[in-house]
Parts: C-alpha cells; sequence; structure tokens
C-alpha cells in the first residue's frame, strides 16, 4: 500500500482519483469535504485544509505522522530526494509539561480510585481526555 492509499484509507467522503481526491478533514468537525490530498510524481502525500488545520493536526488526528506522508527511503533515492527534515510543531519542553499534567489527572483518579472513591460521569471523561493528550503529546514527540 503506497502512502497516499495508506492515508485516504483513514479519511472520510473520500472523492477522487489519479492523484487528486478531497475529503472530510480529521482534525476538525468537517461536514463537507475540505481537505485536499495530491500525491507527487516521487510519491510524497500533499495535504491542505483549507479549513486552516496544520498537516500535523491532520495526520495526529488519523494516528499517522508527518514522515508518514514521504515514500520510502529507496523511492525518494530515485528522485534525487534527500530524507525529509520535519521540525515537530511543539517543542519537547511543552510536550513533557502536557504530559506531566495530564498524568498528575491520571493520578488524582488512581488515588481516589484506591481509597474507594467511584468516579463520577465527568471525571471518567475528563480521564479519557487526560489518556488521550498524553498519547497525543507522545505521538507529537515521535514525529
Amino acid at each position: 500500500m503506497s502512502q497516499v492509499e495508506a492515508f485516504i484509507s483513514r479519511l472520510d467522503k473520500v472523492k477522487g482519483r489519479n492523484g487528486s481526491w478531497t475529503a472530510c478533514c480529521p482534525a476538525h468537525k468537517d461536514k463537507s469535504p475540505s481537505l485536499s490530498i495530491r500525491e507527487g510524481q516521487d510519491g510524497r502525500v500533499l495535504v491542505h485544509c483549507f479549513a486552516g488545520c496544520s498537516v500535523h493536526e491532520v495526520v495526529g488526528a488519523v494516528g499517522m505522522s508527518v514522515n508518514d506522508l514521504f515514500p520510502p527511503d529507496e523511492k525518494r533515492k530515485e528522485y534525487g530526494h534527500a530524507k525529509p527534515s520535519v521540525k515537530a510543531s511543539f517543542y519537547s519542553s511543552d510536550l513533557m509539561r502536557i504530559i506531566g499534567f495530564e498524568s498528575l489527572v491520571v493520578q488524582i483518579a488512581a488515588i481516589d480510585m484506591a481509597n474507594g472513591k467511584k468516579l463520577s460521569d465527568t471525571d471518567r471523561e475528563r480521564l479519557t481526555v487526560a489518556s488521550q493528550r498524553i498519547q497525543e503529546a507522545m505521538r507529537y514527540g515521535n514525529v
């Protein structure tokens, strides 16, 4: 499966062919397709959200990283491209701060449960958000 096929398979309302598609952007609540996807001649996947979502937000929303939009090393060499240099959109210190804060939320919930306190629906929802944010920060750290 090519990079573009792997990416498009994770999107909704995909239309198009021959190297150019539109789809609903997974990074925001999109009712009609606002995401443009193109495949470059060298196999790169070009992504643009007309609502303003960054490439990092779009690929992160489908569980991928920006590096996943580039073809394997041997394919890039055919076209004379060096390995892409992808700058993370967050500093590692910011990611660590996020992980630290959200892990504190998890710790408080764990202490409450260990002391026999039943978590409310709101507490469980916040715990889910904390888990999602920790996982997202870890994904951004792997870009």
